[in-house]
């Protein structure tokens, strides 16, 4: 059976986020979330373990969006005190214009704030992607690495279009697929290294904002055989937040009304598929 880790996340970003994170993950299909432990309550965390023992729970390092944790990393913040933007922080980062020493200090004090809300993350992955750059993605590597954090999210994309083959989709977005090809290559560096990730992140171009359709994605025909364990990252929300939310919004509601459903766990093992946890990246394929 093909194993699907389905994840949410931004646990933490706002009270809209955290009930609609719990109620899919009380509905069993959602078996992994991550937190903002910059912008978590100190007691979100420690609830999650208590009433989720068998879901992952990672750190959702976190660079553009709330307030720093570290009080030692100006070169990371705006005049108000709150991060930069990831437009900000890209253009900082490629040009050298950001401290890799500050971003390391920041990271570690999210991971220790995590550790004393939640106990050790299971995994780790960034908000925003921002680790996916030139240079940062081995320096955030190597810190999970030290830190004892050897599972993160993997961005090998598994690409589902919603018409058309892979390779045709591909061929329409060849730069798209370049930087696709050198992310890969990042992350079989990054596994040679000892860190463990699933075999690739779902894309599901052509089915919709988010990952609402995924019984439709499922049933596709499509699917890479070496793809054994597949993530799929979803963001679900009670609401709309325009404010917090940027460019995931409808997305939000809509794949917290498909994730709640507690017949959804049934449905896909019917297709033949496992719902698991990053325990399955420890356990063996």
């Amino acid at each position: 059976m093909r194993k699907l880790i389905v994840t949410a996340d931004d646990y933490g970003m706002h009270a809209s986020v955290d009930s609609a994170i719990e109620e899919c993950l009380q509905a069993g299909a959602l078996r992994a979330t991550c937190l903002l432990a910059n912008m978590s309550g100190q007691t979100s965390g420690a609830k999650l373990r208590a009433r989720f023992p068998r879901a992952s729970i990672g750190v959702h390092w976190n660079l553009t969006q709330g307030h720093p944790t570290s009080s030692h990393v100006s070169g990371l913040v705006a005049p108000d005190g709150r991060f930069s933007t990831l437009r900000e922080l890209r253009w900082c980062w490629l040009t050298g214009g950001v401290s890799p020493a500050e971003i390391r200090t920041e990271l570690r004090a999210q991971y220790e704030r995590f550790c004393d809300m939640a106990g050790r993350p299971d995994f780790w992955n960034t908000h925003e992607n921002f680790h996916v750059w030139p240079g940062l993605f081995d320096l955030v590597v190597r810190l999970g690495m030290e830190l004892g954090i050897r599972a993160m999210r993997c961005h090998r994309r598994v690409t589902v279009p919603g018409w058309g083959s892979p390779t045709t989709h591909n061929l329409r977005r060849p730069l798209h697929w370049l930087k696709g090809q050198v992310i890969a290559g990042w992350s079989r560096r990054a596994e040679a290294g000892g860190t463990v990730m699933p075999d690739g992140l779902l894309d599901a171009p052509g089915f919709g904002p988010g990952n609402a359709e995924i019984e439709r994605v499922v049933a596709a025909k499509c699917w890479r055989d070496d793809a054994r364990i597949v993530e799929v990252a979803v963001h679900p929300a009670t609401e709309v937040n325009l404010a917090l939310f940027g460019r995931l919004t409808e997305s939000r509601v809509r794949e917290y009304d498909v994730y709640r459903d507690p017949e959804l766990k049934g449905r896909l093992q019917e297709r033949g598929i496992e719902l698991a946890n990053f325990e399955a990246l420890h356990n063996g394929r």
